[in-house]
């Protein structure tokens, strides 16, 4: 690590700190209850932690139809006798401090002795995540596995055990969000030219040894194997309807699936389903990409749209619009950082790109939300923390 070592432990307590608080304060002033997926998410997690086992809510049979790496993990608090929101903010605060642990130490590598401290700031701070902590929903952990990942792929001495790493904190994100697998490729591309495909088989493996239990316990379970999860048809043919507009419509079943009873017949039908209407108007299903990547990356309102009850201060549209307002133009902010701060031929900068690539590939062929690009914020800071250029060149 280049920065001194006092400079890095300062950064890392002033980080973690910071972190804990930006959580906390929150937590107190949103006590919002599980919302959206995220009362699926608990639903589940409640019954993993009474030893029930991850099955259907209505007829408890197995099920994958939801990842199970956000239920399983938000399981583990519950079982500790805590509340549900109180779980989540515990679960969600602990992935939120490993994340800022990850930038910190990255920006480390760097000889601007300062570059530490602006890293912890901005992943302890950056409001969108601040307030996605409150919420029951798989981004906060997934952006942490992430960072993780890259954090361990840029590594500048380039092991194998790096690269293996990498793919197990993959592997875990993908149990909570299967599109993380295709940030394998940022292994790859984090690795000098000669040793890419090497890195890429390790990651791979590591990540398929992680992956390979829940795989053989779908195809025991369900009607057909699964890796991870049964969504991805619905979601497949929610990115093809019209009305849709780029987010979230509930699919009307079509009528060749509504009488399969397996969990991945239905998945299958309903992907063939969306296939076909692909197949019939392609060029309308690329206009509704470009749809969904606006609604995915243009503003950030999820967060403040979450903690929106008439409970809490945000209650009122003139609040709501403001904390909006602040949460988009952060994210807006560290697009453009990351974006000056990018570096031809520089190992994190072509992982962070990858990264960035594959979830905009994901949500131009299923569906978009702001929340999505969540993910991506701790991932984006290793590049936007760091000093710029010019001045990394100077010294």
């Amino acid at each position: 690590m280049t920065a001194p070592r006092a400079a890095l432990h300062r950064a890392l307590a002033l980080g973690l700190a910071a972190t804990a608080a930006a959580r906390l304060g929150p937590a107190a002033l949103f006590p919002t209850a599980p919302r959206w997926d995220g009362f699926f998410y608990h639903q589940h997690a409640a019954r993993l932690a009474a030893g029930l086992g991850y099955a259907d809510l209505g007829t408890s049979r197995p099920t994958a139809f939801y990842p199970v790496g956000y239920p399983f993990a938000l399981s583990l608090p519950l079982r500790l006798g805590l509340s549900p929101f109180a779980a989540v903010v515990a679960l969600n605060l602990l992935a939120s401090l490993a994340s800022t642990a990850a930038v910190v130490l990255v920006a480390a590598r760097a000889p601007d002795p300062r570059a530490p401290a602006r890293a912890a700031l901005a992943a302890a701070l950056y409001p969108g995540l601040a307030l996605w902590s409150c919420a029951a929903m798989g981004e906060t952990l997934t952006a942490a596995l992430l960072v993780v990942a890259l954090a361990l792929a840029t590594h500048p001495a380039q092991r194998p055990r790096h690269a293996l790493l990498a793919g197990a904190a993959l592997g875990l994100a993908a149990l909570v969000r299967p599109p993380s697998l295709l940030a394998l490729a940022a292994v790859a591309a984090a690795a000098p030219v000669g040793r890419r495909a090497r890195a890429l088989a390790l990651a791979a493996l590591a990540a398929g040894a992680v992956l390979a239990p829940w795989a053989a316990r779908n195809a025991l379970s369900l009607d057909a194997p699964a890796l991870v999860s049964t969504n991805g048809g619905s979601n497949a043919l929610i990115g093809t309807l019209d009305d849709a507009r780029g987010g979230y419509l509930r699919p009307v079943t079509p009528d060749d699936c509504r009488h399969l009873h397996g969990e991945v017949a239905r998945d299958r039908c309903l992907r063939d389903a969306a296939l076909a209407r692909v197949a019939a108007a392609p060029l309308r299903w690329a206009a509704l990409g470009v749809e969904k990547l606006v609604v995915t990356f243009a503003w950030e309102h999820d967060p403040v749209s979450y903690l929106r009850t008439p409970h809490t201060p945000l209650r009122s549209d003139r609040a709501a619009l403001a904390a909006t307002a602040v949460c988009t133009l952060a994210w807006w902010s560290l697009l453009a950082l990351a974006w000056r701060r990018r570096r031809a031929g520089d190992p994190t900068t072509r992982a962070v790109a990858v990264t960035v690539a594959a979830t905009a590939a994901t949500h131009f062929a299923f569906l978009g939300a702001d929340r999505y690009h969540l993910v991506l914020a701790p991932a984006l800071m290793l590049l936007a923390t760091r000093p710029a250029p010019a001045a990394a060149e100077a010294r």
